[in-house]
């Protein structure tokens, strides 16, 4: 993933439904193995991924961790920054869709 940063967070595990608190790593804003939580305003100001002026972005996050209660290990989050500030993140469930939508032709 190259320089990141984390928030952490209290999530639901999307295959036992438990909540725990995770670290999501994430990339947006100063990317510097910075440290955040829910709340925090994103450091900007060398090696920025994103527009600092973007009102609202969601941003693609990766749980650090297994599930301590199930072992699930492939958990993908949304980090929602709104001006600046991150102000949730939740466990993916693929209501967002990110990158470029392939190119299909009409018959």
């Amino acid at each position: 993933m190259g320089a990141f940063n984390t928030v952490a967070a209290e999530l639901h595990c999307p295959r036992c439904g438990t909540s725990s608190e995770v670290r999501v790593q994430f990339r947006y804003g100063r990317t510097w193995q910075l440290a955040y939580s829910v709340g925090d305003t994103l450091e900007w100001g060398g090696n920025d991924v994103g527009d600092r002026a973007t009102p609202r972005v969601v941003v693609e996050g990766v749980v650090e961790e297994a599930c301590p209660h199930c072992g699930f290990d492939d958990w993908d989050a949304h980090v929602f920054v709104e001006m600046g500030l991150i102000t949730r993140v939740k466990s993916a469930a693929g209501e967002h869709v990110f990158g470029e939508v392939p190119f299909k032709p009409l018959p």
